[in-house]
């Protein structure tokens, strides 16, 4: 026989404190009530607060898919007489009362065994009439029989060094005490990160380490650290970026379920938009095999404010579909799986996280994003991949994905060439530019990867010079407000048709230089059906720091689309050799040798922070 199971707390109801978290109430309560501490809570006399709220209601369809959970209890301390109800709702349905209590001091309230549809639980607390009640130290309980779980946090940076310090001094707060092993900084940047770092061990005991090594990208700094926890005393390396702001809770919520979860899966946060915090921007990834591109698992709650989308009247929020991998941004990835599979490939960024949950599937380990454990981070539609530097690596890592975990993924040539043809329309031949460049690296085979992982960003940075396709400073601008609007977005098919039809003719002309000037262009504006009416712009930045000087030219739009067809027709040709190259060498590219080959080249320096 196991052992007996015991109750272990799976998550705390936790309000906010300051920071982005302030400006995100909506996610812990809804309600008049008034926050006394990180635990505590007061309710007015006659007034109700409910949690049914994104951080403070409970996933239990997840912790029942995960660990198999089939029973939930709820213990708070109530100063005052006051009622509380637990309820849970299903996928599809009313919220279903499931226990009452009334009184005060110490309440337990228990789901019983639960229904097999039940996905989230949730508190709602109203005081008497007569009198306040303070609601504290609730939390969360399931039976289960916990294994140990020892957490090395892993983060990669380069030149973000406020950003970071904030990240490493959120990791020491009292909440984290005796939650984490170690924190290993990787720094790859030029503005050293060691004269900012806060001392070791941080105020909760948890030592910090520092790495310094040439930049090879978000593979190459999680890789470090995945392979750092692979020879410590832990149990889980927790990758975690550098321009994150924490909820600590989600941390405690990810080792719980940890210690619990079935076939030791990854366990993956979800994002919160950092500009507008109480926007979920990501739910979790799906990959579409025949496209190979990600998606979201729940599509209609992309950019979704969850302050005004109720989970009683909000389905999607109660759908937990099985997910294909997590972002790095923040993701618990247990020691045992890598020392199965090994660390990213050396991609250098982009596609590394999805390509390891696709590996981690095949030799057994699910990943799980989990509701309720989130972070704050700048949604990546907030940036210039498509238009920078970022762009070889975004098409030259989707299709070594392709190749390795697919054997003829049939739509994912014929989209990217529309990508192509769609950069050609907005003038970004640079783009184009080094996405042919990815497809001839490509065509070279696995050995490309580790060879340019160092200079990569150099090289990538230079073909976008050499086609004038880089972010310009605003003092560079030489744009004239034009005498004539901007195109409008078409807003039927028929007026789509039509703007397709005028946008190939103007392309098919000769460009000419306006008398009004270089025509200024708004980010959101920065479509084909707006630019391929244009023959010279200044687009803005999507960070809006500076703009890409774009500007028509009909033989090198040919030029690159001719080359573009090309070195796809190659590529399909030679696709179950390339696949076969490309898998045989997976193994070996990701595994501790090769990384400690590249780390050896690159030159790293590890030592205490401290020192």
């Amino acid at each position: 026989m196991g052992a007996e199971r015991t109750p272990v707390v799976a998550q705390r109801l936790v309000f906010p404190q300051g920071g982005v978290a302030a400006d995100a109430t909506a996610l812990y309560l809804r309600g008049e009530g008034q926050i006394l501490g990180r635990d505590e809570l007061r309710i007015p006399a006659g007034l109700t607060v409910s949690f049914a709220t994104y951080f403070n209601a409970f996933p239990v369809g997840i912790w029942s898919s995960a660990a198999g959970v089939d029973r939930v209890s709820l213990r708070l301390a109530s100063e005052g007489e006051g009622t509380h109800r637990l309820f849970g709702i299903a996928a599809e349905g009313a919220p279903r009362l499931l226990a009452e209590a009334r009184g005060e001091s110490e309440i337990d309230l228990d789901s019983g065994p639960l229904a097999d549809d039940l996905m989230w639980l949730w508190l709602e607390s109203r005081a008497g009439d007569d009198a306040a009640i303070r609601v504290h130290a609730a939390r969360w309980t399931v039976p289960a029989r916990p294994r140990p779980v020892r957490i090395l946090v892993a983060i990669t940076t380069m030149n973000r060094v406020d950003d970071c310090v904030e990240v490493i001094e959120a990791l020491g707060g009292a909440e984290l005490t005796d939650a984490l092993e170690e924190v290993v900084v990787v720094d790859q940047g030029s503005d050293p990160l060691s004269p900012h770092l806060p001392a070791s061990p941080l105020p909760n005991g948890v030592p910090v380490r520092l790495i310094e090594q040439e930049n090879l990208g978000g593979s190459g700094g999680f890789s470090r650290g995945m392979l750092e926890a692979s020879a410590a005393d832990v149990t889980h390396v927790l990758l975690l970026d550098d321009d994150v702001r924490l909820e600590p809770e989600s941390i405690r919520r990810l080792r719980a379920l940890a210690s619990t979860a079935q076939d030791q899966p990854l366990l993956g946060a979800q994002m919160l938009s950092l500009r507008e915090p109480t926007v979920l921007h990501s739910m979790g990834e799906q990959m579409d095999r025949r496209a190979m591109w990600w998606h979201g698992s729940e599509p209609g709650l992309s950019a979704a404010d969850l302050a005004t989308r109720p989970l009683e009247s909000t389905p999607e929020l109660r759908r937990f579909r099985p997910v294909d991998f997590n972002g790095w941004w923040m993701c618990l990835i247990p020691v045992a799986a890598i020392r199965k599979i090994g660390a990213s490939l050396p991609l250098f960024i982009k596609w590394d996280d999805a390509e390891y949950g696709l590996r981690a599937a095949q030799a057994g380990h699910r990943t799980v994003t989990v509701p309720g454990v989130a972070l704050w981070h700048i949604p990546w539609t907030s940036k210039d991949d498509g238009l920078d530097w970022q762009a070889y690596y975004q098409l030259r890592n989707r299709v070594v994905t392709a190749l390795v975990h697919e054997r003829r993924p049939r739509r994912l040539l014929p989209i990217t060439w529309v990508q192509d043809v769609n950069h050609v329309l907005c003038l970004q031949y640079g783009s184009v530019s080094l996405r042919n460049a990815a497809l001839e690296d490509v065509l070279r085979g696995p050995g490309h990867l580790r060879s340019t992982l160092l200079g990569g960003r150099s090289r990538a940075q230079q073909i976008l010079a050499d086609a004038g396709q880089e972010v310009r400073p605003d003092g560079t601008s030489r744009a004239m407000r034009a005498s004539g609007s901007l195109a409008r977005a078409p807003q039927s098919p028929r007026a789509l048709a039509g703007r397709l039809l005028r946008v190939l003719g103007h392309q098919l002309k000769a460009a000419k230089t306006s008398v009004n000037g270089t025509q200024p262009v708004a980010r959101d504006q920065g479509k084909w059906w707006c630019l391929g009416l244009a023959d010279e712009v200044e687009l803005r930045s999507a960070t809006g720091q500076g703009f890409f000087l774009l500007r028509r030219s009909r033989r090198r739009a040919l030029s690159l689309l001719l080359r573009s067809v090309w070195l796809r027709f190659r590529i399909r040709m030679a696709w179950p050799a390339l696949a076969a190259q490309y898998r045989d060498a997976a193994p070996e590219l990701a595994g501790a040798a090769s990384w400690s080959a590249i780390y050896a080249e690159a030159g790293v320096d590890s030592r205490s922070a401290s020192t």
